[in-house]
């Protein structure tokens, strides 16, 4: 009889109506309050009026939210009637939990969710574990509880107080407007807050003004829009077995390649009360290094991609490079073993995360060797996938010692900048009062010092001299200077300008005009080793060509979302339909503050806003090209 009961209870549910405002209003409510928490948190001086502009978008979704189940539920009956109320409490919670968890996201890096991000975790949800247990507070736990509580529970404590101060009123607006106007009410009211929920203000962000459920269905929809549909250029497919070096002059000498894991160039730094890079800083003066280095995409794999084999990476967010035969390529380890060198590649983070032993097989390398193979005793973790670099320097001792009675390339990739930040068991230096900010430093400090042992290292080996020496960093990382954090899709300097030098003990130090990116690693390199590149590719010039550098093109991570083009002291930031786009003059303005976009040629602006466009289309195409040959 019991059993009778709640199924005849479940099929045509009690306190509907009650149950459902109970439901749907607080919902609603939480979406509005979590938009004004984050508008604090990124716009503390916004005023009645800005911070209006920015939550509207969530209360008109929200009134579009109520409306629409509550229309369905007047409008239908029955076993219908209570397949949309069902529906509700299964679609308000999915809209809760989305709510919460981009909230989280936002105040940690500056960017709403996506589906690229929500791909990219399943994906990688393995790789990803540590990250977001790293990240887990009580704070999240309580709002994702609270969302449950209140779409399973409160509406069975609360609706039948609420019907019963509702009466007959749900009920008495079908009789009282007869004749579909109750339809044509909620239909027309629907589509205006839904109009009204995709505005946003020209001049701020889109991907933080609109209500998050409306920005995550509008995402791919801009991606796929983002860019032209016709190829800039011919697509021509790429034909890597045409590269190779040849007219060798003088020894044959070693490469070692550094890359500086998140280290953002110390010039974006400001208000730290002592030098954070002493090592780098000193480097600087002996080395060629041009006046700007940048990022080419600033994501490790992606950049390690543009680091070895000197053309723009795969953009994409699969970490393709890791397939086997995916890059139309020879890359450097390739090109200087066909000449008879050693290669190998060390990294002190775990081999699994992005797939590194594919990608750097991919790039040429004949050894590999990751943290899962070295000994940690005696060692820090440096975050949730890494251990301090210096565990790299013993297992690198040995490789050069078996390797070095013939010409070598040693590449290595540290972790100690990567977030979370998370490097014990040494003394913390005070660079800045934000903790978070200091632990980063801190950690880039420690890379700087690791450089400094390496050096040291070929200096007792007796290598040095006959080496060349590459430091540079693989991307930048925010931590809100422009409201963004972290790296991926952190478009201003802090993001995208590394440190970027080439310390070769046979030559003077030189800096080179204007601004350069990782692409400049290979054709350099390649020219300080006294080879000739012959290729059908057309690479970027070496920094000690005498030629100028090209304008330089960065992009986001993510598709269609931002992109930097560099042309001397200039640099335009597109942002595509998110909001207006930005000029700085980074001689007068390093740390961007003073956007010129009102003020600049609109000639300009096009040619450099197509640059980007085209570089970006020409790349995909290219890999396109290749991959389906």
């Amino acid at each position: 009889m019991n059993f009778a009961r709640a199924a005849e209870s479940i099929r045509s549910p009690r306190n509907l109506w009650g149950r459902l405002v109970v439901l749907l209003i607080p919902m609603t409510v939480l979406g509005v309050v979590l938009k004004l928490i984050r508008i604090d948190a990124f716009f503390p001086a916004s005023g009645v009026t800005d911070a209006g502009a920015k939550v509207s978008s969530d209360v008109a979704f929200g009134g579009a939210w109520v409306l629409l189940w509550t229309t369905g539920c007047l409008l239908s009956a029955g076993r219908v009637r209570t397949v949309i109320f069902y529906t509700a409490h299964v679609a308000t919670l999915f809209m809760g939990l989305f709510a919460v968890l981009n909230h989280e996201y936002v105040l940690h890096t500056g960017n709403p969710l996506s589906w690229l991000t929500l791909t990219d975790a399943a994906q990688q949800r393995d790789e990803l574990q540590a990250l977001i247990e790293s990240e887990i507070t009580t704070t999240i736990v309580a709002l994702l509880i609270g969302v449950v509580i209140g779409v399973t529970v409160l509406p069975l404590i609360l609706g039948p107080l609420v019907n019963r101060l509702l009466g007959r009123r749900p009920r008495t607006l079908l009789t009282r407007h007869p004749g579909g106007r109750v339809e044509t009410f909620g239909a027309v009211g629907l589509i205006a807050l839904l109009i009204a929920s995709g505005w946003s203000a020209p001049t701020a962000s889109a991907a933080f003004s609109l209500a998050p459920p409306l920005q995550l269905a509008i995402t791919p929809v801009r991606a796929a829009n983002a860019y032209p549909q016709e190829p800039a250029t011919a697509t021509v497919t790429p034909t890597p077995e045409t590269t190779r070096l040849v007219d060798h002059s003088g020894e044959f000498r070693n490469v070692v390649i550094i890359t500086l894991e998140s280290q953002r160039s110390a010039t974006t730094l400001q208000d730290v009360k002592q030098p954070v890079t002493p090592m780098i800083d000193a480097l600087k003066q002996t080395s060629i290094r041009p006046e700007r280095g940048y990022s080419v995409l600033p994501h490790t794999s992606k950049a390690l991609t543009a680091i070895h084999c000197g053309i723009a990476p795969p953009l994409d967010s699969t970490n393709s490079e890791a397939e086997p035969d995916s890059l139309p390529a020879k890359c450097l380890p390739t090109l200087l073993e066909e000449q008879g060198y050693a290669t190998s590649f060390f990294q002190s983070a775990t081999e699994r995360f992005e797939r590194r032993r594919g990608t750097a097989s991919n790039l040429g390398f004949r050894d590999f060797m990751s943290v899962d193979q070295m000994k940690s005793r005696g060692f820090h973790r440096a975050n949730y996938f890494g251990y301090e670099d210096e565990i790299m320097l013993e297992p690198q001792r040995k490789w050069l010692e078996n390797n070095g009675d013939q010409p070598f390339m040693l590449s290595m990739l540290t972790v100690t900048g990567h977030h979370d930040y998370a490097l014990t068991g040494y003394p913390r230096i005070d660079f800045v009062d934000n903790t978070r900010f200091n632990n980063y430093l801190n950690g880039i400090h420690y890379q700087d010092q690791f450089v400094g042992k390496v050096i040291d290292m070929f200096k007792d080996l007796g290598l040095y001299e006959n080496t060349i020496f590459v430091l540079v960093g693989d991307h930048g990382e925010g931590f809100g200077e422009h409201r963004v954090f972290q790296h991926d899709n952190t478009i201003y300097e802090e993001g995208i300008r590394i440190p970027f030098l080439i310390h070769d003990p046979a030559r003077q130090g030189e800096l080179i005009d204007g601004p350069a990116n990782q692409l400049a690693v290979l054709p350099t390199v390649v020219d300080l080793l006294g080879f000739t590149l012959s290729s059908e590719t057309e690479y970027n010039p070496s920094l000690i060509s005498g030629e100028s550098q090209a304008p330089v093109v960065t992009t986001c991570y993510a598709r269609g979302k931002c992109t930097a083009t560099m042309d001397g002291d200039m640099k335009l930031i597109h942002h595509f339909d998110d909001r207006r786009d930005e000029v700085f003059n980074l001689s007068l303005d390093p740390h961007e503050t003073d956007d010129l976009v009102e003020v600049t040629d609109r000639a300009w602006l096009d040619e450099m806003r197509d640059t980007a466009l085209r570089w970006y289309v020409d790349t995909e195409n290219s890999y396109e090209a290749f991959r389906t040959r």
